[in-house]
């Protein structure tokens, strides 16, 4: 079965990938939205990855895996794009949007809290480590797309046209966590595809999401 979604994840990342290339690469677009594309990209490499490994070794290996960093290089590129320009756009730094700032918090904090829960009963262990240094990029990207969520827009709507995005990365960023969780404990079945099938409908969703929001910036 892991086998299985796991190809599934790669499939609806590939495809948002392809699509990407064919809408932002053939010519001129924003950076913001390919570096998007390429952090799509990663995810697809490393859920590769991880269905290769399932099905020439019937599992995926305890502490360290390849796949990891597809994991990690995604939301690296998700971080570095709504980070420095974009959100100095909106964000100047002066006390009226500090309130913002400390809200936004409650995403990477919410991660944190996480991984504490889950090395507590678990214990800490090399798996334990490597998951925390991934979902520390996590919840670096999170903080800037909650952020982007609740923020007051600028006068020209730039974020308001793409806060659908924020919106399907935040999701997808709980979703990997969810995901990692399912794998140390015993859960049905059924809870486990859901969270895969949600995964790769947010995967498919993000390139349609993200495209009709930079449309509307040229307009």
């Amino acid at each position: 079965m892991y086998l299985y979604l796991s190809l599934a994840l790669t499939i609806a990342a590939g495809i948002s990938f392809v699509y990407g290339l064919y809408r932002f690469f053939r010519e001129k677009s924003p950076l913001y939205v390919r570096m998007i594309v390429l952090g799509i990209g990663c995810a697809m490499l490393g859920r590769l990855f991880t269905t290769l490994l399932v099905l020439v070794n019937g599992e995926v290996f305890e502490g360290f895996s390849v796949g990891m960093l597809g994991i990690i290089g995604s939301f690296l590129f998700f971080f570095s794009a709504n980070f420095g320009q974009m959100d100095s756009i909106v964000d100047d730094g002066s006390l009226k949007f500090r309130k913002t700032r400390i809200i936004a918090l409650a995403a990477p904090v919410t991660v944190a809290l996480i991984w504490c829960v889950g090395a507590a009963i678990v214990g800490v262990n090399k798996t334990t480590v490597w998951v925390g240094i991934e979902m520390l990029f996590l919840a670096l990207a999170s903080y800037y797309h909650l952020k982007h969520l609740i923020i007051e827009d600028v006068e020209s709507g730039l974020i308001s046209l793409i806060r659908g995005y924020n919106l399907l990365a935040l999701i997808y960023a709980f979703l990997c966590i969810m995901e990692v969780l399912l794998e140390c404990f015993s859960v049905p079945t059924f809870v486990i595809v859901i969270v895969y099938i949600l995964e790769c409908a947010v995967l498919l969703a993000f390139v349609p999401v993200l495209e009709r929001g930079i449309k509307k910036w040229t307009i």
